[in-house]
């Protein structure tokens, strides 16, 4: 293979202190290079930033993609010394792999785990650092890190951003200031990302070229096709993470609803019998009253009776 003299992708930007539109720029030549290979019938698998080297050439900075010892060919054997991955053996670095390849095995990886990778990538470009933290897999046992890497989900980059404690030294490498940084980051990028990052590969851009065209439509001030997933999406797949707890907290919830209910039905009875008593109280005062009431003037009545029949007295 050739020899690059370069350093990676992710020191280079740092040490020449590259703003975010030239390191989109470098990030879109790696995406047409990792097309390249996918086109060639080869998947990388492992696209740490060591892997993509910049070099100058005519002036200008060239990102190569570099060690291709764990790529896979799709659907052929390039050579009659090919290596075959283990049994629940994972290929590539933990803390960067796709969520597919945390599987029992390697034969459902396609081109889409290097579109993961390549949201990885871009990532650190913006923010300097991993989408999962470096310290949890390096405290997590085996059985732990599959998890992570298949059900945790990552921070959206301008959320990594705001809460960074050196977000001061991680926007001075980009010659920005801290809160215009989280801010410029937040919206179309965070969104391209995140459709890279997705657990779900079919819902990742299809090819590397595709992810290239929409952070250049991003670089150009168009509208990118990346989108946020639906409420609904998000909470289906909460669900399916935690199975358990909210089994156990819609057991809860059914019983506090039937708990209320019932207890508003016994509230409106009994509200309904003190109505009635009351009702049937003022009713039997009004009779009485009006009894009391009728009684004088049936009196008078019978008087003024009377006193027109009485004799006229004899003079």
């Amino acid at each position: 293979m050739e020899l690059v003299r370069g350093i990676p992708i992710t020191d280079y930007c740092d040490s020449n202190q590259l703003v975010l539109q030239e390191r989109l720029e470098l990030f879109v030549a790696v995406c047409q290079a990792v097309q390249h290979a996918h086109q060639k019938g080869i998947i990388h698998r492992n696209l740490k930033p060591s892997d993509v080297l910049v070099t100058p050439h005519d002036g200008r900075p060239a990102p190569k993609v570099i060690d291709f010892g764990v790529a896979k060919a799709i659907g052929q054997q390039l050579t009659d010394r090919t290596l075959y991955t283990q049994f629940t053996q994972m290929i590539g670095t933990p803390v960067t792999m796709s969520p597919e390849q945390a599987g029992m095995n390697g034969m459902d990886v396609d081109t889409r785990s290097d579109i993961y990778w390549l949201g990885v990538l871009l990532y650190e470009l913006l923010t300097g650092t991993t989408p999962l933290e470096k310290k949890r897999f390096q405290e997590a046992a085996y059985d732990e890190i599959r998890r992570l890497i298949r059900d945790a989900e990552p921070p959206k980059p301008s959320t990594r951003l705001s809460t960074f404690e050196s977000i001061a030294s991680i926007a001075a490498q980009r010659r920005m200031e801290p809160a215009k940084l989280a801010r410029l980051v937040r919206g179309d990028l965070d969104w391209i990302v995140m459709k890279a990052l997705e657990k779900d590969r079919s819902r990742r851009y299809h090819t590397a070229n595709a992810f290239a065209q929409d952070v250049q439509r991003y670089l150009a001030d168009q509208p990118v096709e990346a989108s946020p997933p639906s409420v609904l999406y998000r909470l289906r797949k909460f669900v399916r993470r935690n199975q358990a707890t909210v089994l156990t907290a819609s057991l809860l919830l059914v019983g506090l609803l039937v708990a209320v209910v019932g207890l508003t039905i016994g509230y409106v009875w009994a509200e309904g019998a003190v109505r009635k008593e009351g009702q049937a109280r003022e009713e039997s005062a009004g009779w009485c009253r009006s009894s009391r009431s009728t009684t004088p003037s049936w009196t008078f009545l019978l008087i003024s009776i009377f006193a027109r029949r009485r004799p006229a007295p004899i003079r």
